[in-house]
């Protein structure tokens, strides 16, 4: 991996009072946004070398560690997708003004899509890598067994045993 100047990350309040991490390149339009994966920080390298990228063709450039990740403050177990949209959003409506690139990363690229609907005047390109957005409904849900959903209603999760380990 190249050399990437690490810039302090900067802080966004957020409404809870938790923080938001997030570092920012100046550049050209539109801003690329990194929107990263589940349990995955900004520091990450698809994050990095993306922004290294970005910096070498003066591209304005935003990466970010949702709430419970990296440098962000909360804990993870009580985040939800609604919670990891929200602090992409407020990164969007805060740090970012003009079009807008989204990369989304497995998860983040179901989070940039949600994004996008809910921002799509602004919206000039989507690039998912493996994106992973929630199929849940149309693809398992009719599957599972009665005793699965029930599971999943009254506890909202279902541990699946495995033999790759629980």
């Amino acid at each position: 991996m190249k050399d990437v100047i690490q810039l302090p990350a900067q802080i966004l309040s957020r409404d809870d009072g938790g923080t938001i991490a997030y570092r920012q390149i100046d550049g050209k339009p539109p801003c690329v946004i990194f929107l990263g994966g589940f349990m995955s920080d900004m520091s990450g390298t698809k994050a990095v070398e993306l922004e290294h990228h970005c910096r070498s063709v003066g591209q304005a450039f935003l990466r970010f560690d949702y709430r419970g990740h990296g440098e962000s403050s909360g804990d993870f177990q009580d985040a939800t997708i609604s919670h990891w949209l929200s602090d992409a959003l407020a990164v969007i409506d805060a740090c970012t003004c003009g079009p807008l690139i989204l990369v989304g990363s497995s998860m983040g690229g179901w989070i940039m899509l949600l994004a996008a609907l809910a921002r799509s005047e602004r919206i000039s390109g989507l690039v998912g890598i493996a994106a992973a957005p929630d199929f849940t409904r149309d693809l398992m849900w009719d599957r599972f067994s009665e005793k699965t959903k029930q599971i999943l209603e009254s506890e909202g999760v279902y541990y699946e045993e495995s033999e790759y380990g629980s």
